[in-house]
């Protein structure tokens, strides 16, 4: 990371103009500008090595820089922030190492989330992996990335609904954050199709009652998405 800090906040009021709280709140005014600064970043608005300066994001933001500095604390735990003492916060870079580690923890996570959510057997929510599968299949034909970005994401946070496992939801809602980062929206035709198809795997195997069969699908797409992610970031087959 860079060692010199910015002095200046030019663009950052329009830069963050979308992301600003609204009175709709999330959970106060930390919990609401944890998630529009969280969500900056997720996004890729705020980019890897990015300096935070509290005054700078809490007249951006429209918020006193108490919310501003609780916020950048969180966003440090969750390891989208690092600090240096005397110097600031700076948006973290992740490294080939770091998305390598974080696919093969989905994987796990996954393949447990779908053997439990076969168990839980509920009618609801197969229909609801079936509509969303029948949504980014829409998607790939129409080559719309930003709609089948979106049904991904509803897709794997159902399967973690699914599971109905407290503990289990919270690690994957953990490491969806760090997925988020590996620019997921750039998805090529093909692999768009592999998604789907391996997404249908995972589905007639919990309609089928097969916690087993379900479970290891759900590997092999973590599998196959890190082998995509990964060699995306390499610019080379891995």
């Amino acid at each position: 990371m860079s060692s010199s800090v910015p002095t200046a906040a030019d663009g950052m009021s329009e830069l963050l103009a979308g992301y600003r709280p609204t009175t709709a709140s999330r959970g106060g005014a930390v919990g609401d500008t944890v998630y529009a600064i969280r969500e900056a970043i997720l996004d890729g608005v705020l980019a890897p090595d990015v300096w935070l300066r509290e005054v700078v994001l809490s007249e951006a933001l429209g918020v006193s820089r108490t919310p501003v500095r609780e916020a950048l604390n969180r966003l440090e735990e969750e390891g989208l922030v690092a600090r240096t003492p005397g110097v600031g916060a700076q948006v973290t870079r992740l490294s080939f190492e770091d998305m390598s580690a974080v696919y093969q923890v989905r994987g796990s996570l996954e393949s447990l989330a779908a053997e439990y959510a076969t168990r839980q057997g509920k009618p609801e929510h197969f229909e609801q992996f079936q509509r969303l599968q029948e949504r980014m299949s829409a998607a790939t034909a129409a080559t719309d990335l930003d709609d089948f970005y979106r049904a991904n994401v509803d897709f794997h946070h159902l399967l973690s609904v699914a599971a109905d496992n407290a503990y289990l939801s919270r690690l994957l809602a953990t490491v969806e954050v760090a997925i988020r980062r590996f620019g997921t929206r750039s998805l090529s035709p093909e692999r768009m199709r592999d998604v789907l198809d391996e997404h249908a795997a995972i589905i007639d195997a919990m309609i089928a009652g097969d916690p087993e069969r379900a479970g290891a699908a759900a590997a092999s797409h973590a599998s196959s998405a890190r082998t995509s992610s990964l060699s995306r970031l390499l610019g080379r087959p891995i």
